[in-house]
């Protein structure tokens, strides 16, 4: 015995068809939109307010300093940083202050405000020295980063991120001003143009 037909299907009018398909479309976007979220949600780099958050360990210490805190106020410490040929270099001050700069080349604000510090290193030469340590990244990266933004002060490799832990930063661009004594004078988080960075060194001046 054969099973009876099915009862046919109402077919769907144009307005259903539209309706139908709206549903369909919010649906798959709402779908998206909580994959695109979840995956944000997840990722250990965000940025906020110009500052490129890292994943940060808070309650690791180097030096005293813990991740995280001002260290302003401490001497620098023994620290040594890795030049691009790969030579080992002591991180200290002679007799001019030092401003040290943390940044990578997948920081944008980092990217803005390298040709600013150049601007000011170039007026300033003779008051303050400068370093620029790439964080945490191959040599190849760090030197494209340098070529595309043109900077030729002197460049170095933070390549453990140990340097910017150590003095306190969990975000990149970084910058640390140190007086002629090793004394760090301030830390700053986040870009500087050109006005920034000399009122640092301003300031680093009044004090030596």
């Amino acid at each position: 015995m054969e099973p009876a037909p099915l009862p046919p299907q109402p077919r769907l009018t144009g307005l259903r068809r539209y309706q139908a398909a709206a549903l369909a479309g919010v649906v798959m976007i709402g779908i998206a939109l909580a994959v695109v979220f979840s995956f944000v949600g997840s990722s250990n780099t965000t940025k906020a307010s110009g500052v490129v958050k890292l994943d940060s360990t808070a309650t690791t210490q180097f030096n005293g300093v813990k991740n995280g805190s001002d260290p302003t106020g401490q001497k620098i410490g023994d620290l040594s940083y890795l030049k691009f040929n790969g030579e080992t270099t002591p991180l200290k001050t002679g007799d001019t202050p030092l401003l040290i700069n943390i940044w990578s080349s997948t920081c944008i604000p980092c990217i803005t405000e390298m040709p600013a510090l150049e601007k000011a290193w170039q007026a300033n030469r003779d008051k303050i020295d400068v370093i620029g340590l790439n964080y945490f990244e191959t040599p190849d990266l760090g030197q494209a980063m340098a070529n595309r933004t043109g900077v030729t002060y002197p460049l170095g490799r933070d390549n453990k991120g140990t340097i910017l832990r150590t003095l306190g930063g969990v975000g990149l661009p970084y910058t640390v001003l140190i007086g002629s004594n090793g004394t760090i004078l301030a830390v700053h988080a986040g870009a500087l143009d050109e006005a920034g960075f000399q009122a640092l060194i301003d300031m680093a001046v009044s004090k030596k």
